[in-house]
């Protein structure tokens, strides 16, 4: 026989969906966050990579706005560009034309130095390989980009301590990474990514070790950081981590899909 009973979880799961995104509009309508600035703004944008006398076009011809305070994500299939996005996104890999500006700044006419500058003030990262020096504690490893912006040792570590702190870390914070479970590993990875209190984080699968559990506690965390006024740009191949966020955007062969 046909069940036709409602069925009670998917229901749950969305209303708690649609309460977590009217609590991130009342937060930033708190923060006077109004979403009108872009932080990130893309015209035209083309990527390709060269493979001996082969071209091969990843991005081609993205169109894409984020404003200041926005928590979007990502998605699309395994080789749609969602990847080499991020990567111009955070200023790690060049573009071939079109136009990026980020906070006001026109990305392609700036040097290496100047590139670098950027990127070490306005972006923090988290990566699904969570990216942590091996030979280094939890505390180095947050305190390492103040290092590079010649912070001096005390404050690196205070500020460091408190985002471990934070991140219910305190009894971990001398632990190497091996020493620290997944979950953990992730957890310093997010108090790095916050440590120089860039406007933008840009996170790459940051839920793709983590287990269901893990996962939750993680887009908890983005949540959180989000309400504080950060503007949060997630790739992800998980559609609960894509309803966690206020904007999915779909890639699809190199294009954005509308």
């Amino acid at each position: 026989m046909l069940d036709i009973r409602p069925n009670h979880s998917s229901s749950l799961r969305e209303k708690q969906i649609d309460q977590l995104k009217n609590r991130q509009l009342a937060a930033a309508d708190a923060l006077g966050v109004s979403f009108e600035k872009p932080i990130i703004s893309v015209q035209s944008l083309t990527k390709s990579y060269h493979i001996g006398s082969m071209t091969v076009p990843v991005l081609k011809g993205i169109d894409l706005s984020v404003k200041e305070g926005e928590f979007v994500s990502i998605m699309g299939p395994s080789g749609s560009g969602k990847s080499t996005l991020l990567n111009v996104l955070g200023i790690l890999d060049r573009y071939d034309d079109g136009e990026y500006v980020l906070d006001g700044t026109l990305i392609k006419p700036l040097s290496e130095t100047e590139a670098t500058r950027h990127r070490n003030h306005l972006i923090g990262f988290v990566f699904q390989s969570f990216n942590l020096l091996p030979f280094k504690t939890a505390i180095d490893n947050v305190a390492m980009p103040l290092y590079y912006q010649k912070v001096p040792r005390k404050q690196r570590e205070e500020r460091a301590r408190k985002l471990l702190e934070r991140m219910g870390l305190a009894s971990r914070m001398d632990h190497l990474p091996s020493e620290l479970s997944g979950g953990q590993r992730q957890r310093v990875a997010i108090a790095r990514a916050l440590v120089t209190d860039p406007p933008l984080i840009l996170a790459d699968e940051p839920t793709g070790n983590l287990d269901t559990k893990t996962s939750e506690e993680v887009m908890e965390l983005f949540t959180e950081i989000n309400h504080e006024g950060k503007t949060l740009v997630v790739i992800t191949h998980d559609e609960e981590v894509a309803e966690r966020t206020r904007r999915v955007i779909h890639l699809q062969d190199g294009r954005i899909r509308h």
